[in-house]
């Protein structure tokens, strides 16, 4: 967990460093170190199990047929 500068709230890490998770400080009643960590992790799962695709767009275009 990191605290970040000019903007209230924190940053929660995982296994991987390039994932980041944001916790705005109204968002844990609890504000300790371990709360937060596990409210931001909590998001991370529910981001990753939840969420469902809408629309995909493929930039590639159609295949050319010989």
């Amino acid at each position: 967990m990191s605290n970040l500068k000019n903007v209230e709230g924190w940053v929660v890490t995982g296994h991987h460093n390039d994932v980041l998770t944001y916790v705005g400080p109204d968002e844990p009643q609890d504000q300790s170190q371990i709360a937060v960590g596990l409210f931001g992790r909590s998001r991370r799962h529910r981001d990753g199990t939840e969420l469902y695709v809408v629309h995909v767009k493929d930039k590639q275009g159609s295949p050319q047929r010989k």
